[in-house]
């Protein structure tokens, strides 16, 4: 088994990902929030790229069994029912009802991503369920950060290499890293002990605490509270079957 993370975020070839898991990470905050949305019972998620295509999806559905979660410059979406803080998504706002979401990076790295043989979404909130996933699953990986407007992004490579540290404690089979890999991991060791630190300190957080959206930054720092494990495929975002 080999695993990878993918640095920076761009369209990779459809044949290199046929065989392989992938995990989207967009840990501030998108899947964060799909997976916060998710455990407080949201039926289901369409990530969708454009402000655009979430105003006609959402005229498919039967009115007061949708909502509208997004952001363009971290800010709520004018029209929609929901920003980008997981906190919004409470089991009172969410419960029952189906998501479309529309994000600056998150959402549009699934698509980026769309031909790989499973894909995850990972965040600190599931990250012990998703490695154990990882590792049942037994294929190459691919640890996608959806990075920072087409950027590298220091918190979703954190998270990925929290992940990939996951991996190489559970697994009982030999893992074989790259050297992006081997990077990613060293990089969340020096911030294991302070994850908020890493936030602070990427560009994305920085701009988070000065739209005052700085409470974000703790609660998407918490590890292993939910056992889902999200899986994008036909274009929705469900639990899975397994969980």
């Amino acid at each position: 088994m080999q695993v990878d993370i993918q640095l920076i975020p761009s369209s990779a070839p459809a044949g290199l990902l046929l065989n392989r898991a992938i995990v989207v990470i967009d840990v501030l905050r998108a899947t964060t929030v799909m997976v916060q949305a998710l455990s407080q019972g949201a039926v289901e998620i369409i990530p969708v790229a454009t402000v655009e295509e979430a105003f006609e999806q959402v005229k498919r559905y039967p009115a007061g069994t949708t909502l509208l979660g997004g952001e363009r410059g971290s800010r709520r979406i004018e029209g929609f029912d929901l920003g980008n803080s997981p906190r919004e998504y409470t089991a009172e706002r969410v419960g029952g009802k189906r998501l479309i979401l529309t994000t600056t990076n998150g959402t549009k790295a699934f698509h980026l991503v769309s031909s790989g043989k499973e894909i995850l979404v990972g965040s600190f909130l599931n990250m012990e369920a998703t490695a154990e996933r990882c590792v049942e699953l037994d294929m190459d990986l691919l640890v996608f950060p959806s990075g920072d407007g087409g950027g590298f992004s220091l918190e979703d490579t954190v998270c990925g290499g929290m992940l990939i540290d996951r991996i190489l404690r559970r697994a009982k089979k030999p893992i074989t890293l790259t050297d992006a890999s081997h990077s990613a991991r060293i990089l969340y060791q020096r911030f294991e002990n302070d994850l908020v630190e890493a936030f602070h300190l990427s560009s994305h957080g920085r701009d988070l605490v000065r739209l005052g959206l700085g409470d974000d930054l703790p609660y998407c720092a918490q590890i292993d509270i939910s056992r889902l494990v999200p899986v994008f495929s036909e274009d929705v975002i469900r639990i899975s079957k397994s969980a």
